[in-house]
């Protein structure tokens, strides 16, 4: 049972996993009749089984957290996985074995927004509701929309205009010339075209995007060409959504080669990112729905209660990265949900989580917006800064290496998109 494993027993299992099927996180001594099985599918191999493992444990403190309190509706929550190997068509395999084979209630990924749409397209055939933790592409809850998907998190046009107004309205220097870096893929795409959105309604007459290229998705390993061509541009600020190897190796590469740009990207929390990056990630700026380093009294005892639960967890996991955040709260919203339906129907399950508020394990207050069930929120942006000048409560790392600082709130209206903007005809 992967809740008594050590981390190497856990990826041993994970690797087996991805020849073999899912496999079931419960606890011990638990009866697995009648409960509520969810299905994730998340890279449980490779070069990027880190941040599957990391989703995992978020997945898995929620359910925990709804079970200590009596599960839902006298029912144990119970977690079955399946390795997507980053790989739609694994995906897709995946996710029928869940729902065939391991009769699960839902399907949830949090990561490839490639593999959300694998999956949601499982789940709409199968009349199952699939939520998305960290799968981002807009046109998932737009133009490629299913009843059946609901995304807890941001999307791309949300997460790409929070850098966008920090950098032309909130950071303390004002930068001209902006290009854009993304991985080749929907989400990719999406994240800059979302960037772009937001960054021509709201910048200033001398700023301007000065390139736009793609690489492809975790394959690079020189990304010399591509620094190499933002340096001759002139370009102050890069903006990126890279993830994984992809963003350590571009910010390694970069600094070697002594670029001088200041990289907004999504996902600087990343603590293996940040370890192994090291000084030169510091000044960078990231942002997102979670951080956690958010100060608020709810915040503070979901990471005391994380760190409790996870004292001897790898670098990847030590603290609720904003994945392992929005994993772990997108569980207990489901939970509730299913309460107030009254059971799994999937058309009650649907309309009990339209328009429904949550509180978030963080303390934000979010809402389920009826038409394209896209999560609204507020969001943050915080840099990246060297240990010494981290509040001494959120210095997570200690002297280890840099890590993000006190965030900066963004409010709610300035970052939500309006639904006739979606590509969603529910909301036109």
């Amino acid at each position: 049972m992967v809740d008594s494993m050590n981390r190497r027993d856990f990826v041993k299992a994970a690797a087996a996993g991805a020849a073999m099927g899912p496999f079931v996180i419960t606890r011990r001594g638990w009866s697995q009749t009648g409960s509520i099985k969810i299905g994730i599918v998340e890279p449980l191999s490779g070069p990027v089984a880190y941040i599957g493992e990391a989703n995992v444990a978020g997945f898995r403190f929620g359910a925990e957290r709804l079970n200590a309190a009596g599960g839902v509706l006298g029912r144990k929550i119970e977690l079955v996985t399946g390795d997507s190997e980053l790989k739609p068509d694994v995906a897709t395999r995946r996710a029928n074995d869940l729902v065939l084979g391991e009769k699960v209630d839902f399907l949830a990924v949090n990561t490839g927004s490639n593999i959300a749409k694998a999956v949601s397209q499982v789940a709409a055939q199968n009349k199952k509701v699939f939520f998305s933790t960290g799968t981002e592409a807009s046109e998932l809850t737009g133009e490629e929309f299913f009843e059946t998907t609901f995304r807890c998190c941001l999307n791309t046009d949300m997460h790409s205009a929070e850098l966008a107004i920090y950098f032309t309205k909130l950071a303390p220097q004002k930068y001209a010339k902006f290009y854009l870096l993304n991985q080749d893929y929907n989400f990719g795409r999406a994240a800059a075209d979302g960037f772009k959105k937001k960054f021509n309604r709201v910048k200033a007459g001398n700023q301007a995007i000065v390139g736009d290229e793609y690489h492809p998705l975790q394959k690079v390993q020189d990304f010399a060409p591509y620094v190499t061509k933002i340096m001759a541009s002139g370009a102050e600020v890069l903006m990126t959504g890279d993830w994984g190897q992809d963003l350590r190796l571009l910010l390694q590469q970069g600094a070697a080669l002594g670029w001088k740009v200041k990289v907004g990207n999504y996902f600087l929390d990343d603590p293996t990112v940040a370890k192994g990056v090291g000084k030169p990630v510091v000044g960078q700026i990231t942002a997102d729905a979670y951080l956690c380093t958010v100060e608020s009294p709810e915040n503070k005892e979901f990471v005391k209660a994380w760190r409790a639960r996870y004292p001897d967890a790898p670098v990847s996991y030590r603290v609720p990265s904003l994945t392992c955040g929005r994993c772990a709260n997108a569980v207990v919203w489901l939970g509730d949900v299913v309460k107030r339906a009254g059971g799994l129907d999937t058309e009650k399950v649907i309309k009990a989580w339209e328009s429904a508020k949550f509180k978030t394990l963080w303390g934000a207050e979010v809402e389920m917006r009826a038409c394209d069930h896209q999560m609204l929120t507020q969001g943050y942006v915080a840099e990246v800064l060297e240990p010494e000048k981290i509040p001494p409560d959120i210095r997570y790392f200690g002297t280890e290496f840099p890590y993000i600082g006190k965030p900066t709130l963004i409010a709610k209206d300035d970052i939500t998109v309006a639904p006739k903007e979606t590509g969603n005809k529910r909301c036109a």
